[in-house]
């Protein structure tokens, strides 16, 4: 089972924090596309093996991109995330997105997770995410530890920031 919903929802910051695209606060040359903060709504879950994961998050600051999302492991009150999974990224013309780092927040049966990739050169395009496997590990209190439970699956997220013009026409919505 799959559920999808793309929401365009785009932040932007030029560094300064009084200034707003197009108020007249912002006196300064505009900041090239490339050069901006963006914030993406990505809002895509995917639903396998009782573990649903959903990506939230797509942020661009510098030359990094972090992808956010939550894993809930439903139907399995002894155990929880054991470790960060390895989220791969590939763009719409194939070339995939080096992963930096990782980081999980574990709380019983929900997680937060965070990557930390490369900026990809074009930022607004399509893009493909795969998760293969997920490590799970008992949680009960005052046992002896057991071993790792890797719970196989195929978690595959579709979904795509919007194009330069959207971008900017959405950018401009917020500024009113």
């Amino acid at each position: 089972m799959k559920w999808t919903r793309i929401i365009p929802v785009v932040e932007e910051s030029s560094g300064r924090r009084d200034a707003v695209p197009g108020s007249q606060a912002d006196s300064a040359a505009p900041v090239a596309l490339s050069a901006r903060s963006w914030a993406f709504a990505v809002n895509s879950t995917v639903d396998s093996s009782n573990i649903e994961i959903s990506l939230l998050s797509f942020v661009v600051v510098g030359d990094l991109a972090r992808v956010t999302g939550l894993i809930h492991v439903r139907n399995r009150p002894d155990v929880r995330l054991a470790s960060v999974p390895d989220l791969s990224l590939t763009t719409a013309d194939g070339s995939s997105l080096a992963c930096l780092s990782g980081h999980v927040l574990p709380h019983g049966a929900m997680a937060w997770v965070s990557w930390l990739f490369r900026r990809p050169a074009n930022v607004l395009t399509d893009y493909e995410g795969r998760i293969e496997r997920v490590d799970l590990e008992h949680h009960t209190g005052g046992r002896v530890p057991r071993p790792r439970q890797p719970q196989r699956g195929t978690w595959v997220f579709h979904f795509t920031l919007p194009t330069a013009p959207a971008a900017a026409t959405m950018a401009a919505a917020l500024a009113d």
